[in-house]
C-alpha cells in the first residue's frame, strides 16, 4: 500500500511551541504550517533530495508528523484557507524551481498531487481507519541453526560409548568382525 499524503494545518508559536491544529491564532504571534499525519510519509519526504525537501519547507511544510482524528482524504473545514495558501505557495515553488530529475525516493509527487486534488473538507466525519502505531518488537527465541561445539562433543562421545559397548558384547558372544 502506498503512502498516506494527508496533512493538517498547524500553528507554530514564534517560541517554537505547537499552538494547536487550527489556523485561527493571530498571525503576528504564530506561523501557519502543514504537517503530515503519517510518519512514513514524513520519513519519505526527509529521504528525498534536498531540493525537493526545500520546495516543501519553503511552502510551509514541516518535515515532522503527527496523528489526527480525521479520516483519510478529508481535512478540517476551518483549515481550508490556510491549506489553499500553503498549496498555492508549493505549486509556485515547484514551477519556479523545476523538479525534473530530482530523487524522490518513496515519496511519490504524482500521488501527492492526486491526493491534494481529491481531498475534501470533512464535516462530522469520524475516523474510519485506525491510527497505525508500530508494534513493539518481540525478540525471537535464540535457536541455533547448527549444533554447538559442546553438543557435538557430547554426541560423539555418546556414539563412541555405544559402539564400544556393542563391540564388547559381540566379542563376548564370539562373533568378531
Amino acid at each position: 500500500m502506498g503512502l498516506a499524503y494527508d496533512f493538517d494545518i498547524v500553528t507554530i508559536a514564534k517560541d517554537g511551541g505547537d499552538c494547536g491544529s487550527s489556523a485561527k491564532t493571530e498571525p503576528k504571534t504564530a506561523t501557519v504550517c502543514a504537517r503530515f499525519r503519517d510518519v512514513k510519509t514524513a520519513d519519505a519526504l526527509r529521504g528525498a533530495s534536498p531540493k525537493l525537501r526545500q520546495v516543501f519547507v519553503d511552502a510551509g511544510f514541516i518535515l515532522d508528523s503527527h496523528g489526527s482524528g480525521e479520516s483519510r482524504g478529508f481535512y478540517p473545514p476551518e483549515d481550508a484557507a490556510a491549506r489553499e495558501k500553503i498549496l498555492r505557495q508549493l505549486f509556485a515553488n515547484i514551477r519556479a524551481t523545476g523538479l525534473r530529475g530530482q530523487y524522490c525516493g518513496e515519496f511519490d509527487l504524482r500521488d501527492f498531487l492526486r491526493h491534494v486534488r481529491s481531498a475534501q473538507p470533512g464535516i462530522g466525519i469520524k475516523r474510519r481507519d485506525p491510527v497505525r502505531r508500530p508494534q513493539p518488537a518481540t525478540p525471537a527465541p535464540a535457536k541455533p541453526d547448527r549444533r554447538t561445539v559442546p553438543g557435538r562433543i557430547g554426541f560423539a562421545l555418546g556414539l563412541a560409548v555405544i559402539v564400544f559397548v556393542l563391540l564388547k558384547y559381540l566379542a563376548a558372544a564370539g562373533a568378531t568382525p
